[in-house]
Order: structure tokens, then sequence, then C-alpha cells
């Protein structure tokens, strides 16, 4: 058995069969428990997920029988892990069956190789951890309230993997590869200034000083242009470090 947050909502029988969970209030209601796994979620909060922050009077009620429904949806996998805990109701799920604990396990264990600079090791979880995303988290999950709360947490927490998987590959001199890849992140991500101090690394360990620079001016611009800010000192430093020959 196994749900999937990290793009469509699914949900997978232990027999492998993926199950469509029906109705939008149901995902919704599915997705909220999901996200607050083995916690127990308070009715109010389940009520302004399902009906998206305009619970309608005698929400309660009516949220007792959507759990209801939902539980035969997921008979006979998964139906009994949905409990009564108060102030609400609780799914138990472990780590492996839900992509969302899966992608946190890894994330925590390669920030614990990146900070013991064991590379190959967060080059692996890295990569593993980013191969589970399928798309934008709750794409079809109706509840504004949810995804608001939710997406730009879980995009943060997907950056910094990505962060971590090129600052693995560069301390393991996989520069020449890296170089697309991180124009392509500059432009998708033009404020995040890690990934210009990565495409300098990148350029200057290909020996490609000039290009290196050219990308510390435009980093300059980008952030002078938009927040009125010069960069960081991580910038400075490797602009400092390029124009010194610091190989």
């Amino acid at each position: 058995m196994r749900f999937a947050l990290l793009g469509p909502l699914v949900f997978v029988r232990d027999a492998g069969k993926q199950v469509a969970v029906g109705g939008a209030r149901l995902r919704a209601l599915l997705a909220a428990l999901l996200l607050r796994a083995n916690e127990p979620v308070s009715l109010d909060a389940l009520a302004d997920a399902v009906w998206d922050g305009a619970p309608p009077p005698g929400a309660p009620t009516t949220l007792r029988g959507h759990v209801l429904r939902l539980r035969r949806t997921l008979e006979p996998d998964a139906g009994t892990r949905i409990t009564v805990r108060d102030p609400g109701y609780l799914i138990k799920i472990a780590s492996s069956e839900l992509d969302v604990l899966e992608f946190q396990a890894l994330r925590h264990n390669c920030g614990a190789a990146i900070r013991n600079q064991a590379w190959p090791d967060a080059a692996r979880t890295a990569s593993e951890a980013l191969a589970l995303w399928r798309g934008t988290p709750l794409v079809d999950v109706r509840s504004e309230g949810l995804r608001d709360a939710w997406i730009p947490r879980l995009e943060q927490e997907r950056i910094q993997v990505l962060e971590w998987l090129i600052e693995a590959n560069l301390q393991m001199q996989r520069h020449d590869q890296l170089v697309p890849e991180l124009r392509a992140l500059v432009g998708e991500h033009p404020l995040r200034e890690r990934f210009h101090a990565q495409l300098m690394l990148a350029l200057a360990g290909t020996g490609r000083r000039a290009e290196a620079l050219a990308a510390y001016h435009d980093a300059r611009q980008v952030l002078v242009g938009q927040l009125g800010i010069e960069p960081g000192p991580e910038l400075r430093d490797l602009q400092e470090r390029i124009l010194a020959g610091d190989a």
C-alpha cells in the first residue's frame, strides 16, 4: 500500500492496483490527513480543508460522513488506518507508505551526509528524494488553503535537496555536466544566490574564469535591479577568489 502527494494524489493498494479517490472533498480530506500523518488533525482543520475555508453549518456531522466514505474507499488495505483521535482524526502511515514522509526522511539523511562531507552518499540520497516528485504537489486537490500552506514549504525543501545534490556533484568534480543545469536553474530562480554561486563554481572548475565572472555580474544585475541589494558574502568572496586565480 502506498500514498503519494508529490504530484497528483495517488493511492495504490497492496496488490499494486491504483485506486481513484473520487470527489474533490474526499481528496481534500485524505490529503489533509496525510499531510499530518500520525498526528491528530482537528475537526476544524479538516473542515477548513474539505470546504476550503468556508465550512457549512453542521460541518462536523457532515465531515463524519465523509470520513466514513473515505474509509470505505480505502478498504480493505487502509480503511482502518483512519481512527478517531481527539480533537479529530488521525491516519497511521509508515514512512515507506507515503512519498512526503519518504522524501523528508531522505532529505534528513542527505543533510547529514552533506555535513559529514560524504559526497557520494549525499548525491545518492538527494537523487532518490528528488525522484519521488512527479509534479506540483496536491495538483488535483481542490483546497486552496492546503495548497497555500504546504506547496511553498515542500517546494523549498525540494530546492534545498537540489542544492545539496549540486554541491555533492561539485565536490566530486562533475563541473561540466552541471553547467547547463545550473544555467537553467538560475533562469528559473534568479533571486536564489546559491544557484548563482554554484554556477560560478562549475564554470571556474572547468577553467572558464571569464564566464564565471560574467555569471557574477549577471547575478549582481538581477539582485540590484529586482531587490535593490548587492550580492551576499558568498558571491562576493567567489568573485574575489576567481579574480585572484584561486584554482
